[in-house]
């Protein structure tokens, strides 16, 4: 299954960040409301491009965020035969450990000789997306996907892709379908929500999402980061009672 294979912060793509990008979105979402500020007032200069890779950076940090973390053996796997397990494992083992020479070719040979389990292939569009082969990467995310329609997993990290790569209706619908096909699955939720706040500015969409985020998440394990954006969001829109005043006046 996708991994979260550094235990600092981490982007969309898994790559680690320099340790002062680490400061700089701490200073962000401490004054979150100064920068979206600022992408308001600068919604028509080509520095709205830094404002949004900036946030969409700092909106994904950390392991709660866009991709779900390691698991050592996926429930597709359990009952396979032990050769196979001891196989994934194996690969596995060299991606926990950011080999991803050794792991890339462990991965390869195993959908060759082990084909149709899609959390090899996932694995293995991650290391080929860090590694900047993005359009390999996406085939292989295809591949999983055909061999299970509703891998949350292969969607989910469809969807980071191409947000990436400025496709935000192909994103959605990746996202979406990964909601459909499992409406527990809280990844998804935080990511649409992160679409629609940032890059859709659907602040009504982006309130829903996270809120199902967080109606998802454990109450220890909720994100005290996403509820300030949850509050901010309320305040931008106003209930419903005052949505339905504003609406009244001529």
């Amino acid at each position: 299954m996708p991994l979260v294979l550094h235990p600092g912060y981490m982007t969309s793509g898994s790559n680690p960040v320099l340790s002062n990008w680490q400061f700089l979105c701490q200073h962000v979402m401490r004054n979150l409301k100064r920068w979206k500020f600022m992408w308001r007032n600068y919604a028509n200069n080509l520095q709205v491009i830094a404002l949004m890779l900036l946030l969409a950076g700092c909106a994904v940090q950390g392991t709660k965020h866009g991709s779900e973390p390691a698991q050592l053996l996926p429930a597709e796997l359990a009952d396979a035969p032990a050769a196979v397990q001891h196989d994934y494992r194996a690969a596995l083992k060299q991606m926990e450990q950011n080999n991803d020479t050794a792991a890339a070719s462990q991965f390869e040979d195993f959908v060759v000789r082990h084909p149709g389990y899609p959390g090899a292939y996932v694995n293995l569009a991650i290391i080929y997306d860090r590694q900047n082969r993005t359009e390999e990467a996406l085939w292989l995310l295809q591949q999983a996907i055909d061999a299970d329609p509703d891998s949350v997993y292969a969607l989910n990290r469809l969807g980071l892709i191409k947000r990436r790569q400025g496709e935000f209706s192909k994103a959605e619908a990746a996202w979406l379908k990964a909601t459909q096909a499992d409406p527990q699955y809280a990844y998804a939720w935080y990511n649409l929500g992160v679409l629609y706040d940032l890059y859709l500015q659907d602040l009504p969409a982006a309130l829903d999402h996270y809120q199902r985020y967080q109606q998802l998440s454990a109450a220890a394990d909720q994100d005290l980061m996403v509820n300030r954006w949850i509050t901010d969001l309320e305040r931008r829109i106003g209930t419903p009672a005052q949505a339905a005043q504003v609406r009244e006046v001529p």
